[in-house]
């Protein structure tokens, strides 16, 4: 019934272009047609993902002009009872909707996702093209001026800020070999500076873990003097405004897995090696004022505990904090214990086996490391 439709279609057309049906005649599928429209005309039509899923052909003359080409395709399209919507040099084939209003709306920049979250929540049907970045609206109402002016206050430049860390690994070993250096730099420490060393050392007795940039790199600067700290990562981070971020700092660990597979009557065990990451991660999202910004810090530290017959005991800790950080203020993040226990279990293939021999080619070690984490981020605007 859909091709002697489309004959009877392109023959009231071929009447209109002064044309009669002759053995140039193809049958072409409708996707097929809008793009060879789309291609002589030079212009971009895009076609309604129901229409593309629905089996239609037409039959085309094979020599025409461009013009007489979409002449020939914005007739058939109406006599299918199509619509054909037109914003700039922009053209959208869909369903004839009659108590629907179609709209364009072009993005200036990547907001789809909160675009498309308003949409929703205002119960607006719509289409988007990513190639364009344009969003094409079914609305019920031929006002469309409040859903714009909603859309072009989404649709704005992030603010963005940059987020610099400073990690500090205090060794708990260094820290009392340097002990009497370090009080002789206590002692003489200025007020605030003194505080900055508080939240690092005596993290429970910090009543504020907020301080000025000045402040802050003073007492590093102290610090460094007294060389029992290392400052092992110091990244930064260009974040935007209500968006999350995550910054990683780990090792990739290979630890062997088995598992039985049991067929018929046989059962067999299989091994492989799955990997884990294993370090520090910072998870968070910032929102951004003019003269603050809020931090939603989701801090996770893990850390390998043993790897006995080629699996590893991990040990995991995890701080969250919300916090408003003025700029030109540091926020520390102080207290995070860290005990590493390294062993180390060595033995030469084969020879190891023999009894009472084999145990000469074996070694086993354990060492135990102790430090102190502190996070220290300052927002640069």
């Amino acid at each position: 019934m859909k091709k002697n439709l489309m004959i009877i279609i392109f023959l009231a057309v071929l009447n209109l272009l002064q044309l009669q049906a002759d053995e140039n005649l193809k049958s072409i599928k409708l996707v097929d047609f809008v793009q060879l429209v789309s291609t002589n005309n030079n212009i971009n039509i895009f076609v309604d993902e129901d229409l593309k899923k629905e089996d239609i052909s037409l039959f085309v003359p094979q020599n025409l002009s461009a013009h007489n080409l979409f002449f020939l395709f914005r007739n058939s399209m109406q006599k299918l009872g199509y619509s054909v919507s037109q914003f700039d040099n922009i053209y959208y084939l869909s369903k004839d909707t009659k108590q629907f209003f179609t709209y364009f709306i072009k993005l200036k920049y990547n907001s789809f996702e909160n675009v498309s979250k308003y949409l929703k929540f205002k119960k607006i049907e719509y289409q988007f093209i990513d190639t364009i970045n344009t969003f094409i609206l079914f609305s019920l109402s031929d006002d469309i001026n409040i859903v714009q002016n909603d859309i072009n206050r989404i649709d704005s430049q992030k603010k963005q800020v940059t987020l610099k860390f400073t990690i500090i690994e205090i060794n708990d070993d260094d820290l009392k070999e340097q002990g009497f250096e370090f009080s002789t730099s206590y002692k003489t420490a200025a007020g605030d500076t003194k505080n900055v060393l508080n939240t690092f050392m005596l993290p429970f007795q910090s009543t504020n873990p907020i301080f000025s940039n000045v402040t802050f790199y003073n007492a590093l600067k102290l610090f460094n003097e007294t060389k029992f700290f290392t400052i092992t990562q110091n990244p930064f981070i260009l974040v935007q405004d209500n968006k999350d971020f995550i910054f990683q700092a780990v090792n990739n660990i290979p630890y062997q897995s088995s598992s039985t597979i049991t067929q018929a009557t046989n059962t067999s065990e299989q091994t492989k090696i799955e990997y884990k990451d294993v370090g520090l991660k910072i998870l968070g999202k910032t929102l951004i004022y003019d003269d603050y910004v809020n931090l939603d810090l989701d801090l996770i530290i893990e850390d390998i505990l043993s790897s006995a017959n080629n699996v590893p005991t991990t040990y995991k800790r995890q701080l969250k904090s919300n916090t408003n950080l003025k700029y030109g203020e540091v926020l520390i993040l102080s207290g995070i214990n860290q005990t590493k226990i390294n062993n180390n279990d060595f033995s030469i293939p084969f020879i190891s086996n023999i009894p009472y021999l084999g145990e000469v080619f074996k070694y086993k070690s354990e060492s135990e490391v102790k430090s102190n984490i502190s996070i220290a981020i300052e927002v640069i605007k």
